[in-house]
């Protein structure tokens, strides 16, 4: 017996059984009269949840959150060794900007100083900062949401893909999205979200040209990431490193299509896709530079 709800009103209880055969539901309804309750129930488990939505509704309450199949097949994978330390580590980092050496660690972290010449740490030996400003993050919020979709995508590549792709995975994309957002804005940013946008590409693009993986990113999530995307573009939120995400996306898209070459006919499409994401993103981050890309000063400099 499988429990839909209980009851004290008998009439109550009838008419939800009527209703839930009019959905096509058999429900049972028994009296216990060691409780005086009147219990809905199923033989079996297979219309439960909807039964128990429609109990929830009738009853005033909230209808219980679905979470969609794909994200539940993702959330049960194994934990990755590489994704957990990589997590730990942007925790870790952002625990220690509270403490006395905080300022001096994100400064050394970051692209460079704001008085520097462009490159110009990175040119004299201190190569580590084209990628160390992905594990840096702003505040509780931007590294909580950061690190709950790293947690599940990088799970998700980790397992089908093994450690080493991951790690070459965040480095160079993060390499690549880095660079894009120094040259356009300047080294005062970090945050792993261009590397998130690389590997959502990177799933969804995959799932396009090899329909027979596994896994993939639901709609909603998916149109919700592009969604935020341009509402990051638009400026309202405040300084955002959107050509960092742009960038991403733009690196995620062109991994899937090197990944699988062998769909000639469709990797152009997501080409397209791609270029499309990277020149919008540079045009409308120009225009709010007033076309005075960071990269100028390298140039008027030199």
């Amino acid at each position: 017996m499988h429990i839909i709800g209980e009851l004290k009103d008998k009439k109550m209880a009838q008419e939800l059984i009527r209703g839930l055969r009019e959905l096509g539901i058999e429900a049972s309804l028994i009296f216990s009269e060691s409780d005086d309750l009147y219990i809905l129930s199923l033989a079996s488990d297979e219309f439960l949840a909807q039964a128990q939505d429609f109990f929830r509704v009738k009853m005033g309450f909230k209808k219980s959150i679905e979470v969609d199949k794909e994200w539940i097949k993702i959330k049960t994978l194994p934990r990755g060794e590489a994704t957990y330390a990589m997590v730990i580590f942007c925790v870790v980092i952002y625990g220690l900007s509270f403490t006395r050496t905080g300022d001096s660690l994100y400064e050394a972290m970051l692209m460079g100083k704001v008085d520097s010449s462009p490159f110009y740490e990175i040119l004299h030996g201190q190569i580590w900062r084209l990628i160390s400003p992905i594990f840096l993050h702003m505040n509780f919020i931007h590294v909580l949401f950061n690190m709950l979709w790293f947690k599940d995508l990088g799970y998700l590549i980790e397992f089908n893909f093994k450690k080493n792709f991951l790690i070459l995975f965040v480095l160079g994309t993060g390499l690549f999205s880095n660079l894009f957002q120094y040259l356009v804005s300047g080294p005062q940013f970090g945050g792993m979200s261009g590397v998130l946008y690389a590997l959502l590409a990177f799933v969804w693009v995959h799932k396009k040209l090899n329909p027979q993986f596994e896994y993939s990113i639901p709609r909603f999530d998916m149109g919700m990431m592009v969604g935020w995307f341009f509402l990051c573009l638009t400026g309202i939120l405040g300084p955002i490193a959107n050509t960092a995400h742009g960038a991403g996306l733009v690196a995620g898209i062109l991994t899937a299509i090197a990944y699988g070459f062998k769909a000639q006919k469709k990797r152009f499409n997501y080409l397209f896709v791609a270029l499309f994401f990277l020149i919008f993103t540079l045009a409308v981050e120009g225009y709010k530079l007033s076309g005075k890309y960071y990269f100028y000063q390298w140039i008027n400099n030199g």
